[in-house]
């Protein structure tokens, strides 16, 4: 582990006469790299800033700030987590703070300090750690797949250096901002904390997301070094950007044309399919559903009770066709809960906000605290559903995506939440009539517009992508249930025993785990 950081312990220096004859040149050029990124809105910058304490970390997020234009960075500097980011999944923190297209975000520490600092200390082992770096590796993974780039640099002092700069960190107030560093978790053992250090860097260096170390004994020369790292990465991600872009307009353009071929093709949906052998003709009548819906809503209920005194998360996922009768099993559900457990989010078109960030973005963020549902009308799988159907992104984007979104939920179940993914089936025959009561209903008609006819020409061409959809993302912990929704009375009770039958059995575990 110590080989990696030699080269680091030399004690290069640069004269105040070098550093002076490369500033001038260095700011114009990162100024400039910095607005055309920001205008119009390319990709989003994150510099994750780690390193010993006392080689300069804070003062290097104060060079930033001063050489470049502070309002488009942003800065985070990552102490532990507060009550309220312990009622969420680990990343969750990180991705609320993720920088949009066109802003830098700076990170001291970020999601290396917590496991750098605990594994150092000896409160975590190491195969939590390398699961942690696993975590990390596949987050940073997601983001420079989406077109981020992330520049990870760790600051080092040799051993010697390092007393010497602790000595001299307590007693020369001419540090000034450099003396942030103080609130980096640093343990007492140098040589513990370098060898967490060799492990996580070694675990999480790719081609795609280098660490860069530098050896940040002498001020001009770390200052130096890292304008001219940040300088050169970013001429290398514009290049990248540029040729992504437009490989990805053809890729776009050539899958219009194969979809608009499918089109007239019109070819049937898959006879053995998930959504084929969902038996639509199921149905119960006002007064069974009438008398279900009473029982469940005492289940539900004193589920959520439960749930919420255990801090047990809901996760409830809506997909389905338009006019399946999405909004009206979700208001049956809130019906039997209590309003100040849950949040509804209906999801849309994206913002100008949320298009420049991570398509996941906007769903993190709206994920409720521990022991609260957060119910997802429409979510992301709009990734692979409209998104691919109307080749808005490349296939490559769609594909990947099958991944990013697996990971997303293994994350939420990891962290002990119930997740629960409802597609409501209907046929055709179906839809067009309910399509057609809408539009005569005045009180119902804004809930047809032409998007619902556009969809329905690529019927087959959802089907398609719905069957792919299931295949790749159900799994134990987070299945997909098809929902046969012919008739709404089944399909209410339907969705609302599955999710009492759920809940149930996942406080019965939590309780029986609490136990032992």
């Amino acid at each position: 582990m110590r080989n990696m950081f030699k080269s680091a312990e030399s004690g290069a220096k640069l004269s105040d006469a070098a550093f002076r004859a490369a500033k001038s040149t260095l700011r114009l050029e990162l100024v400039d790299l910095q607005q055309q990124n920001r205008l119009p809105p390319k990709f989003p910058i994150i510099v994750l800033v780690s390193g010993v304490r006392g080689a300069g970390i804070a003062d290097t997020l104060n060079l930033l700030n001063t050489w470049m234009d502070p309002r488009w960075i942003q800065a985070h500097a990552v102490e532990p987590p507060t009550d309220e980011e312990r009622l969420h999944p680990p990343f969750w923190r990180f991705w609320r703070s993720l920088p949009a297209n066109g802003v830098m975000g700076v990170y001291l520490g970020g999601w290396y300090a917590r496991p750098f600092a605990d594994h150092s200390a000896g409160k975590m082992t190491d195969s939590v750690f390398r699961s942690a770096l696993e975590d990390i590796a596949a987050f940073e993974q997601t983001l420079t797949d989406e077109g981020a780039l992330i520049v990870k640099i760790w600051l080092h002092l040799g051993k010697d250096a390092d007393a010497k700069g602790q000595v001299a960190h307590r007693a020369d107030a001419s540090f000034g901002f450099r003396s942030g560093d103080d609130v980096i978790p640093q343990p007492s053992s140098y040589a513990a904390y370098i060898r967490t250090a060799g492990m996580g860097i070694s675990a999480t260096q790719t081609p795609r997301q280098p660490w860069h170390i530098i050896d940040g004994s002498d001020d001009n020369y770390r200052r130096a070094t890292v304008l001219t790292l940040l300088r050169d990465r970013l001429q290398m991600q514009f290049r990248l950007w540029n040729n992504q872009t437009k490989a990805a307009a053809k890729a776009i353009k050539h899958e219009r044309k194969q979809a608009a071929k499918a089109l007239k093709k019109n070819a049937v949906g898959k006879k053995n399919g998930h959504l084929s052998k969902a038996d639509l003709t199921q149905a119960i009548t006002e007064a069974a559903y009438t008398r279900a819906f009473s029982g469940l809503q005492a289940r539900l209920y004193t589920a959520q009770k439960e749930a919420r005194a255990l801090g047990l998360s809901t996760i409830i996922a809506f997909e389905g066709w338009d006019a399946a009768g999405k909004g009206g099993a979700i208001r049956r559900l809130t019906y039997c809960l209590n309003a100040r457990n849950y949040q509804v989010v209906p999801i849309s078109v994206p913002s100008d906000e949320e298009r420049a960030h991570h398509f996941l973005w906007r769903f993190w963020r709206a994920l409720q605290p521990d022991g609260r549902f957060t119910i997802f009308d429409r979510t992301w799988y709009g990734r692979v559903l409209v998104e691919r159907v109307d080749a808005l992104i490349p296939e490559t984007a769609w594909q990947r995506a099958y991944d990013e979104i697996n990971d997303f939920e293994k994350q939420l179940t990891t962290h002990g939440a119930v997740v629960l993914k409802f597609w409501l089936h209907i046929d055709r025959k179906t839809q067009r009539k309910r399509f057609e009561e809408r539009e005569e209903t005045p009180h119902k008609s804004w809930k047809i517009t032409p998007d619902d006819w556009h969809n329905r020409k690529r019927w087959h061409l959802y089907e398609q992508a719905v069957e792919e959809m299931i295949d790749k993302t159900s799994s134990p912990q987070a299945r997909w249930h098809v929902v046969p929704a012919d008739n709404k009375h089944f399909a209410r009770i339907f969705i609302l025993k599955t999710v009492a039958n759920t809940l149930e059995k996942a406080i019965a575990a939590r309780k029986n785990s609490a136990k032992i």
